[in-house]
């Protein structure tokens, strides 16, 4: 069979003599039957058979395992033939990368640097506990520091972390409103 020539009526007429070959009981003949009905659609598979159309009905048949209903009707699961070649896609080999490009990726890379060094930005205010400033007011010590990280001094100082910790958040966030930034801790 050629391409011109379609392999439908054909297949029409198999069926038909696989039946009456059943009927009759000629084992022999049957076998001979679907192993004939096998190598054509093989060769469908393979486009040397066959409608451009048909070819495509064939191979998207058999890529999604669906049997052929006229050949389902009679008993042929056609998943059980052989695999048409190149019946899934090849793999993309993938291309080596210029060496601009590879310059490019480098420096990219190294423009960030290893990212273990990588911190997130630091508050600008933080409480620090600061007994040794030895702070007191009205008698009572104030152990605990709002801490200003960029000039590595104290701001102001409260009897309680908790205190301390909310003035600081609070001053952190305030700053950062206003000047928009958070300094990079070192």
């Amino acid at each position: 069979m050629t391409e011109a020539q379609g392999i439908t009526a054909w297949r029409s007429r198999a069926i038909f003599r696989l039946v009456e070959a059943r009927r009759a009981g000629a084992q022999d003949t049957e076998q001979e039957i679907i192993a004939e009905l096998r190598d054509v659609h093989v060769a469908l598979g393979e486009r040397r058979a066959g409608t451009s159309e048909e070819q495509r009905t064939y191979l998207l048949a058999r890529s999604t395992r669906t049997p052929l209903p006229e050949l389902e009707a009679v008993g042929i699961d056609t998943n059980a033939w052989p695999q048409p070649p190149h019946s899934s896609p090849a793999l993309a080999e993938p291309l080596p990368a210029s060496p601009d490009t590879q310059q490019r990726i480098t420096s990219l890379f190294a423009a960030v640097g290893p990212l273990g060094d990588h911190r997130p930005p630091a508050p600008r205010y933080e409480a620090r506990h600061r007994p040794q400033d030895g702070q007191r007011h009205k008698g009572e010590p104030l152990d605990w520091a709002v801490w200003d990280t960029e000039l590595d001094m104290p701001v102001t100082y409260h009897p309680d972390k908790e205190l301390a910790e909310y003035q600081a958040d609070g001053a952190s966030e305030r700053y950062t409103r206003k000047f928009g930034r958070r300094r990079e801790s070192t």
